[in-house]
């Protein structure tokens, strides 16, 4: 007879831990979950393995109830008693044992990898730390070498989970992106940045290199789009034409929804997920909505941010600026008369102290220059590519509003037939046919799409560690600017000491005075 936990006190860790693995889904602790996310040294399979046919009558946790039964069954394990679920009634009016297990975000973390390969198809379970964790990829502009008409930019690039480098031109990218575009449709495939053949500067080369950075950084991040052969022949082909040879190996390439298996969408019965289908769209119109909103919040971040490190940049010049003002008039050459200066002779004693003044100046300069680097870096390499993602989720909406439209249309066309023709039975059945796979088609494209929503708010996290890092780099700035304005103030005061206490004699030998 089934054990009732009526009457027992519960512990905290039993509801955090319940609120934690319902929100990931309860019905998705099958046993094969289940033993890994418990399993430690204290609570061997076997055990688990025990506790789970003594409580659950499932394929699956399905109830509050019979979840808290396994925890306190696990807390007597290591205890060292039998497992019995009638062991429980001990506990009415009493709290339940508490089991000795790993910190909640441990077990979250691992019940996400647990999950992921099973719910893939509706769920991500991603973290911004599992993306990153995906590859990382480096792109810098091959120097060009002395001697050599150079006709076009490469980029070596380098990543981290391919453990290789190779060399790619601009068109080899443009390759890359056609191939992806038509290979996934329904995933965020960024936007490469311009083609330029006149004017191409210093300055349009760097950015158009962290353009493509980012580019191949989402892409490499993507948990779908990261694992196509694509991808894989992009970063480790060693031979020349990247780009045309990639193009002649996958020229038959079928979309995502192509290839999958027929089994997979056939077994979809349309009447039955009509009101599912209702309910996808409108979340997505809603989350479409929101990451709109977002897109334009960050990048009148971007824009602020930009701005105030523009100031900065041009502070640096400014107090450069300066260093070079004092070195010339610590410098200056003039010679002073007692007639002019009477008893203020201040003035050629300050000119005499100045010319330590510049190194004060000079490292001002340096130090905001460097802050100026380094929340360029990250404004650049992270925050635009949160916002090229944002970008890129933004044309992936359009896309599938215009199919949307299509399917509509198709709809409105294929009832406008049926009524033609009614007699017409192989037309009417060619029109079904026709309609059935465009909303298949759509309803792949909608399962896609709540996958690269999730894909978004997983990336959105980076905005944390993007704050973070303006937060410090302005606390070192802030640092190094205190440390070296103590040094300059040390500097006057103590030049205006030195005034005070020096002798007349003193002073007209130190400043040069003519009487």
């Amino acid at each position: 007879m089934s054990v009732d936990l009526v009457g027992c006190m519960i512990p905290a860790l039993y509801r955090d831990l319940y609120e934690m693995i319902n929100l990931h889904g309860l019905e998705k602790i099958t046993f094969p979950v289940f033993a890994p996310l418990f399993e430690s040294n204290t609570l061997n399979k076997n055990v688990l393995n025990q506790i789970w046919y003594t409580v659950v009558k499932t394929n699956s946790i399905n109830s509050r109830n019979d979840f808290y039964k396994c925890l306190a069954l696990m807390a007597l394990a290591q205890q060292g008693k039998t497992v019995d679920e009638k062991l429980l009634n001990n506990y009415v009016n009493k709290e339940l044992p508490t089991p000795t297990l790993d910190s909640i975000n441990s077990l979250e973390d691992r019940l996400i990898r647990l999950i992921r390969n099973d719910q893939r198809n509706t769920t991500l379970c991603f973290r911004y730390n599992d993306l990153c964790a995906l590859d990382t990829v480096q792109v810098n502009v091959v120097p060009e070498k002395k001697g050599v008409i150079i006709r076009h930019v490469e980029y070596e690039i380098n990543s981290m989970r391919q453990n290789n480098k190779v060399l790619r031109r601009y068109n080899d990218f443009v390759a890359l992106h056609e191939l992806l575009s038509l290979k996934y449709p329904h995933r965020i495939i960024p936007v490469l940045p311009p083609k330029k053949t006149v004017n191409v500067d210093k300055e349009f080369i760097e950015e158009r290199r962290r353009s493509l950075k980012r580019y191949l950084q989402i892409l490499c991040r993507h948990p779908t789009v990261c694992e196509t052969d694509i991808i894989k022949f992009f970063l480790t082909f060693q031979g020349t034409s990247c780009g045309d040879n990639m193009k002649a190996t996958y020229k038959n390439v079928q979309d995502e929804f192509s290839s999958e298996p027929r089994s997979l969408y056939n077994t979809n019965d349309n009447t039955d997920k009509c009101g599912e289908d209702t309910n996808g769209i409108q979340m997505f119109r809603i989350s479409h909505t929101h990451m709109s909103f977002i897109l334009q919040q960050l990048t009148e971040v971007r824009e602020c941010l930009k701005s105030i490190n523009e100031k900065q940049m041009k502070n640096a010049n400014e107090f450069s600026n300066m260093e070079k003002t004092l070195q010339t008039l610590s410098s200056d050459s003039t010679s002073v008369d007692r007639w002019a200066t009477g008893a203020n002779d201040y003035w050629p004693f300050i000119q005499h102290g100045l010319a330590q003044l510049p190194v004060e100046m000079s490292a001002i300069s340096e130090r905001l220059q460097e802050q100026y680097r380094r929340d360029d870096d990250v404004i650049n390499d992270h925050l635009d590519l949160l916002i090229d993602i944002l970008y890129g989720y933004k044309e992936l909406c359009k896309r599938f509003e215009e199919a949307l439209t299509s399917e509509q249309k198709a709809i409105q066309k294929a009832t406008g037939k049926q009524r033609r023709s009614v007699s017409t039975t192989d037309g009417s059945s060619k029109n079904e046919l026709s309609l059935d796979m465009i909303q298949k088609r759509n309803r792949h494209a909608l399962k896609c799409i709540q996958m690269e929503t999730q894909l978004v708010y997983a990336n959105l996290e980076a905005f944390v560690y993007i704050l973070s890092s303006l937060g410090n780099s302005q606390c070192k700035g802030c640092s190094d600017l205190f440390n070296i304005w103590k040094s300059f103030a040390s500097k006057i005061s103590e030049l205006g000491q030195n005034y005070v206490n020096a002798s007349a004699t003193e002073r007209t030998n130190t400043m040069g005075l003519r009487r």
